[in-house]
């Protein structure tokens, strides 16, 4: 009976969870508005940089974001919709105390939960577009059907009612490294493995393109419905010591097979692997002469097929995006289908580029704690 049950913790701790996911793609207005509050977003972490505090804020737009999951807190469960963004390292829900939270939004009720346990320690949290503040408050949350026992997170009693006041989502679940943790809580992964929820401190995303159903993440592995062939691995860049992001180097960036000269020769181009920015960004020099070889993007989208591939080089494999992916495409006001390039030249006071979310729907991607790297394999 003993080895029975020991097979059966095995078991369970080695098996993935999965987390459906919501896709909501943007309008073209929503795009083009995306736009400004990205230029605007690198603009404070320039000049932070410059005042030697960088990175002093999340990578991510709150607004920019089009994949969301549900995650649920205390006992009985209270449910909410949340970002598992990969550029913050945080969960956070609008509190029941919160002062000016949306009406229409989930709140969390500590007093509904056997489960809660007082923290109380302050909560500050930075995004680009906005920042949050509360306090801290310990609870069980559940993602994907497991149950994390006795978890931090942040219970915001106030936000920037002008960002979040019209979001479709209630909160972030941040899946960034632990040092950018606020307060240094304790990562959701780590604790899933600690806990022997599952074995590897390893997750994944399959990101669906347009209005395509079927983006999932998956916790603790990987599964092989979502890709084909084999993953290619990257390393954590040694720079990620002092930028704390999922990190990696390119060593070039390349048109139609062409070198574009864009990454240094010696420490290659920096590149942040985050699900929460719906663009590929980069340092602006290098973007601009990129998208000034690219050519125009036709609005009405009829240029497609004559646009080059972009081919981004890293640890010896090549990944070859095409114009498909890192073209976006949206409805006007009248409905009619209009095309904007994915690409943006931004000033983040270093030079690090961002391989957001058209990257992300055309390679179903690991991310391994455990080896320090980053895996990329062709999705399905």
């Amino acid at each position: 009976m003993k080895c029975l049950a020991l097979l059966s913790m095995l078991a369970s701790a080695s098996a993935v969870i999965t987390v459906p996911l919501t896709h909501q793609p943007k309008s073209l207005a929503q795009m083009q508005a995306a736009t400004v509050r990205r230029t605007q977003r690198f603009a404070s972490m320039a000049e932070s940089a410059m005042a030697g505090v960088f990175p002093s804020v999340s990578l991510t737009d709150v607004q920019d974001a089009e994949y969301f999951g549900t995650v649920t807190i205390g006992t009985p469960p209270q449910s909410f919709t949340v970002i598992y963004d990969t550029g913050s390292s945080n969960l956070w829900v609008p509190s029941k105390s919160c002062t000016n939270c949306k009406a229409s939004g989930e709140s969390y009720d500590s007093s509904r939960s056997s489960s809660f346990k007082k923290n109380g320690e302050d909560f500050n949290l930075a995004y680009g577009t906005g920042s949050c503040n509360g306090f801290l408050s310990t609870d069980d949350v559940t993602i994907g059907g497991e149950t994390i026992s006795a978890f931090d997170f942040g219970e915001v009693t106030t936000e920037a009612a002008d960002v979040f006041g019209n979001a479709p989502f209630d909160g972030i679940l941040g899946m960034g490294v632990p040092k950018a943790a606020a307060d240094k809580v304790a990562m959701p992964m780590a604790q899933l493995v600690a806990q022997k929820k599952v074995e590897h401190n390893i997750f994944s995303f399959y990101l669906s393109s347009n209005e395509t159903k079927g983006s999932t993440l998956v916790l603790g592995g990987t599964d092989p419905k979502f890709y084909s062939g084999d993953f290619q691995y990257v390393p954590i860049a040694r720079a990620a010591a002092i930028l704390p992001y999922w990190l990696v180097s390119a060593k070039s960036i390349k048109l139609n097979g062409e070198n574009t000269n864009s990454c240094n020769w010696f420490t290659g181009c920096y590149m942040v692997v985050d699900t929460g920015t719906s663009v590929i960004a980069g340092p602006t020099r290098h973007v601009n002469a990129l998208i000034e070889k690219i050519g125009n993007v036709e609005q009405d989208c009829s240029n497609l097929d004559k646009l080059p591939t972009i081919t981004f080089t890293m640890n010896g494999q090549d990944f070859d995006l095409e114009p498909e992916f890192y073209v976006l495409q949206g409805a006007d006001e009248n409905g009619n289908n209009q095309c904007q390039l994915g690409i943006e030249a931004v000033n983040a006071g270093a030079p690090i580029w961002i391989l957001g979310d058209p990257f992300l729907r055309k390679y179903y991607t690991v991310w391994d704690a455990e080896q320090n790297r980053v895996g990329f394999a062709l999705a399905k």
